[in-house]
């Protein structure tokens, strides 16, 4: 497997945004509408016809990235104002159901489709994912290993999809919950080398599971084709602000594992953390190599540890200590309903207000 190194604790990402119509804030299938007026490498198709992704290029800082991709956003918010429709951004859309949504028209979906079933109809979910670069291969297997272990705290961190299909699931990222429903997807294992690793992307490889490493679904996904680790367990989030504050974690754990080797740990322990997150976000508890704490005292502790000591987190890492003691937009929709009872009023929590 070649790896291809890139410069150390470089970030980017990927948002996956809804379409949404104007009046209505249900989903809208306009993606083609997008592509035919707008051509841009920060701006790909997706699974659905009603979905865009936004993809930034590397940058030494987070807050780089995010304005990179918010530029992107508002050329396409501007174009949504004539033709209809809105953008938003949460890991579900809470009142769309399966049935009445469009896939792309795209011979890998399709594909995708005929091997999942129902499973995949389902996939009204959206996701945040963040690429941190390493220089080589055993920095990147150890980087990995400690985004498997940190990984459920950004997820509370993200939490954004508590309804689906019209109801309240009960569970803060119900999106991370129908994502485990595939194989290859949900909390992977940890790896003692590179080379680990590798051999079983061959196995997988070599008996036809998968095709290339795109259908590796974990939520941590090394990716030596690009020499970064990539971050698939966020929910989509609005906010630029928290999406900056996760970047800026991201590059902390990062650094973090560039100072010293990962012991790999209990899987269960690992699983237990997600669920966590998930059910109760920020409020979870967090096992951490075996003391049980809050899921906002871990993430402080790494803050006050971390994101202080380099000068392109700082204010990342001040927009991460506000976070922690605020709601995530999974508690604001399940407080707004409770209050309003109105799905609409959701998705208007989750919409992207930008300057195009």
């Amino acid at each position: 497997m070649k790896f291809s190194p890139s410069e150390p604790l470089t970030v980017g990402f990927e948002l996956e945004v809804q379409l949404v119509d104007s009046e209505t804030l249900a989903l809208k299938d306009a993606s083609e509408e997008i592509f035919k007026e707008i051509s841009s490498p920060l701006i790909q198709k997706e699974f659905l016809s009603s979905m865009v992704e936004f993809v930034s290029s590397p940058h030494t800082q987070p807050r780089g990235a995010v304005e990179e991709v918010f530029r992107a956003i508002g050329e396409v918010a501007a174009l949504g104002r004539g033709k209809g429709f809105r953008l938003a951004a949460s890991g579900t859309h809470p009142f769309a159901l399966p049935e009445e949504v469009k896939i792309t028209k795209n011979e890998r979906y399709l594909r995708l489709l005929e091997e999942f079933q129902e499973v995949l109809r389902n996939f009204l979910i959206y996701g945040l994912h963040i690429h941190v670069g390493f220089p080589d291969e055993e920095s990147l297997i150890n980087g990995y290993n400690l985004f498997v272990e940190c990984s459920p705290l950004f997820l509370a961190l993200s939490a954004s999809s508590p309804f689906f299909r019209g109801k309240n699931t009960g569970i803060y990222s119900y999106r991370s919950k129908l994502f485990e429903q595939l194989p290859r997807a949900g909390i992977p294992q940890q790896f003692n080398s590179f080379s680990e690793f590798g051999e079983l992307y061959t196995t997988l490889l070599e008996t036809g599971t998968i095709e290339s490493l795109k259908d590796i679904w974990w939520d941590v996904r090394p990716r030596p084709d690009f020499g970064t680790v990539e971050l698939r367990i966020c929910d989509a989030v609005p906010s630029p602000d928290r999406i900056e504050a996760l970047l800026s974690l991201a590059v902390m754990v990062a650094a973090l594992s560039m100072e010293a080797r990962t012991t790999p740990y209990y899987h269960q322990v690992h699983l237990q953390n997600k669920w966590n997150a998930a059910r109760h976000g920020l409020n979870g508890y967090f096992i951490d190599r075996g003391v049980k704490k809050k899921i906002g005292t871990k993430l402080l502790e790494l803050v006050a540890s971390y994101g202080k000591r380099f000068g392109n987190l700082r204010e990342g890492a001040r927009i991460l200590e506000r976070l922690t003691t605020k709601p995530t937009l999974a508690e604001l929709q399940i407080e707004t309903f409770r209050r309003e009872g109105r799905l609409k009023s959701l998705v208007e929590l989750s919409l992207l207000e930008v300057q195009g």
